[in-house]
């Protein structure tokens, strides 16, 4: 996706090492390592709040024109691409603790 956004700007691909020099410049972001979320306890999680994020989520979307194609696996603490695995993800530098997958 960075690459076609610089395409349409006529500038060249990003480096390979691009994601760790966008966290390294953008003081609010940080890396850490995604840790488990004990599948029972995600079904408990309160289901009224969780609509009410989604439905947040699709008028942000729908107001702002940002295609399905556009939106990866994200939540409060952090977006994850890719397999739900112990990986490194960015989160926002102000959070404590670590993302949570299920």
């Amino acid at each position: 996706m960075a690459d076609k956004l610089m395409a349409a700007r006529g500038a060249s691909p990003v480096g390979i090492h691009w994601p760790r020099n966008f966290v390294k410049r953008t003081d609010s972001l940080r890396t850490c390592f995604n840790r488990a979320y004990d599948r029972q306890r995600a079904l408990c999680e309160d289901a009224t709040l969780i609509k009410r994020w989604f439905k947040l989520v699709e008028e942000t979307k729908t107001e702002l024109g940002v295609c399905d194609e556009d939106v990866y696996n994200f939540d409060e603490a952090g977006f994850m691409m890719g397999k739900i695995i112990t990986q490194l993800v960015i989160t926002g530098a102000e959070r404590r603790g670590r993302p949570k997958s299920v």
